[in-house]
């Protein structure tokens, strides 16, 4: 799927051919108000296909109708029926997830990402959905040991939106496989470390390099997978056409390229924005106690702390993973290297004057 940057476009882009049975279908998507989610809307939509967004504000959803969209609020920690909101829709991608909240407790990141998860599955097959594709993440692959890691690595959660998000893929795949043989497709994508036009996430790490502020927590040698976000949208289509032996039960790590040192990663920043970084590395262990100290601290007045660990842990674990599952089963081929998709990143923030 070669349709470079057609989710940020704005414009009716033709339908890759091996996505033409998307024509007839409808699609939902949670968390369509999200930068993952958002991607993979707007390129349906520059498609033409019919699809409906849910997300979590009913600000957000008035603005997408205000645009002529299909738009729903739907809250996965909430106890209400979701029947409506999923008539008549053939395939979903579930991406919606409680990801930094980090100033609320497991019970919330429980009820997001395991068990609202697993609702919403439960509610596509009573509403005869074709295809459930659901998005997880590497991260419950935690700091990988085996490197490359694979779909068979064994699970090391490191934190309390990994361990959550662990248990909902786990509880939808073991549901679906007591599913009948002709029913509802199950399939789960897990994304690296996505990036690009739309991300506020990695913003923080590019904006504090090429303001020259930057410095690295430990050696930096540590691995980084990144997922360029047209990479990863091209990966959902791909899930979403799939014959069923192919998806149905199975897990795809999807990344762009090949893993690199944060070392060589702050370098491609600092060399696409055209400045240069300070060689100084702050030990480890102070930043993380002092991140642990501010979650405790923070945590009683429900506001989010400054720094919390899980950022500590990008500065500490190895990410790196094998998507040659992707390659052969869905004929996923990533087609942008880490250069051109760091240049486009700092193209976005500039043309939003967040940089």
């Amino acid at each position: 799927m070669k349709d470079r940057d057609s989710s940020n476009s704005g414009q009716l882009n033709v339908l890759p051919k091996e996505s033409s049975c998307l024509r007839d279908k409808t699609i939902l998507i949670t968390g369509a108000a999200g930068f993952i989610g958002g991607a993979l809307f707007r390129r349906l939509i520059g498609y033409g296909l019919n699809v409906i967004a849910t997300v979590l504000y009913p600000e957000e959803a008035e603005a997408l109708r205000a645009q002529g969209h299909k738009a729903f609020v739907l809250d996965l920690t909430a106890d209400e029926s979701w029947e409506d909101i999923l008539k008549g829709v053939h395939i979903v991608f579930n991406i919606a997830a409680m990801f930094q909240e980090v100033e609320f407790g497991r019970e919330l990141y429980e009820k997001a990402n395991h068990l609202g998860a697993l609702k919403l599955a439960k509610t596509a097959e009573r509403r005869h959905v074709e295809r459930f594709i659901h998005c997880s993440t590497v991260g419950v692959l935690g700091d990988v040991k085996e490197i490359p890691a694979t779909e068979k690595t064994p699970y090391n959660p490191m934190d309390i939106y990994h361990k959550t998000k662990l248990a909902g893929e786990l509880a939808i795949l073991n549901w679906a496989k007591n599913r009948p043989n002709n029913g509802i497709i199950v399939t789960v994508n897990r994304p690296a470390m996505v990036y690009g036009p739309g991300d506020l996430r990695m913003m923080k790490l590019f904006k504090a390099i090429l303001s020259k502020r930057f410095m690295m927590i430990g050696s930096g040698e540590v691995l980084a997978h990144l997922g360029y976000i047209e990479d990863q949208v091209d990966s959902f289509l791909l899930q979403a056409v799939a014959p069923r032996e192919s998806v149905h039960l199975e897990i795809f790590n999807i990344a762009s390229g090949e893993p690199i040192t944060l070392n060589k990663l702050v370098s491609l920043i600092a060399e696409a924005g055209g400045v240069k970084t300070s060689r100084l590395k702050i030990p480890v262990g102070p930043v993380w106690l002092t991140s642990y100290i501010c979650e405790l601290l923070f945590k009683p007045f429900g506001v989010k702390p400054p720094l919390f660990r899980r950022r500590v842990g990008f500065f500490t674990h190895n990410r790196a993973f094998d998507i040659s599952k992707a390659k052969s089963y869905l004929g996923y081929n990533p087609s942008w290297s880490e250069k051109e998709g760091i240049l486009k990143a700092i193209e976005w923030y500039k043309k939003e004057n967040l940089l």
